[in-house]
């Protein structure tokens, strides 16, 4: 195995999106699935293998995309914290 080049930047490998694009990503990658799923289904004999793997991959897709859609942070008075932080802090007495 080569070794890695040290004065390479961390970043080179990477391709970062912002969630605008991730999202578009998502969309394009849904859409072409679900016309995946319409040939498999249109076919006289569909193949029921291929028609399930397809189903599960929009299915993982589409809460992909949930997810990528809602806010990660939620702003409080003064600071910002992580949706897992907000969600571990008790709430106030009923």
């Amino acid at each position: 195995m080569p070794k890695p080049d040290p004065n390479a930047s961390d970043w080179t490998d990477l391709d970062l999106l912002t969630v605008s694009e991730a999202t578009e990503r998502l969309d394009e990658e849904l859409a072409a699935v679900r016309a995946e799923i319409a040939a498999l289904t249109a076919a006289p004999h569909p193949n029921r293998g291929q028609l399930i793997a397809a189903e599960q991959r929009l299915a993982l897709l589409g809460r992909a995309r949930l997810r990528a859609a809602r806010p990660s942070v939620v702003v409080a008075t003064g600071r910002v914290r992580s949706r897992a932080e907000v969600a571990a802090t008790p709430g106030p007495p009923d």
